[in-house]
């Protein structure tokens, strides 16, 4: 249940674990397949009606390959890993970050 507080947080920590649960699952997916997302956060997450939870948004999402770290800045500023904004070189972990943030903010709003 989303709470009806002016800060827009999710009141219910087992909603809250269920919607990164299924966001994990589709990350993981994509970085089997050495794709990397690069705007994970709560604008980019789909809640269906019947329960399932998409990501969505691969407008920036990326090809990994293995060993070579990209280097490109990409994503939204606020939920990007420090690598990203440094342009130091990043892969998939960056995506664990994001979605770091995005736990806070379905927590919070």
């Amino acid at each position: 249940m989303i709470d009806s507080s002016t800060d827009g947080g999710i009141d219910d920590e087992v909603v809250i674990s269920t919607i990164l649960n299924e966001c994990m699952k589709g990350l993981s997916y994509l970085h089997k397949t050495e794709r990397i997302h690069r705007d994970v956060k709560a604008g980019n997450i789909l809640l269906k009606m019947d329960g399932r939870v998409l990501l969505s948004d691969f407008g920036v999402s990326g090809q990994m390959k293995k060993g070579i770290k990209n280097v490109t800045l990409a994503g939204s500023p606020c939920w990007m890993a420090p690598e990203v904004m440094l342009k130091t070189g990043h892969d998939a972990k960056a995506d664990v970050w994001s979605l770091g943030i995005t736990a806070i903010e379905l927590a919070l709003g």
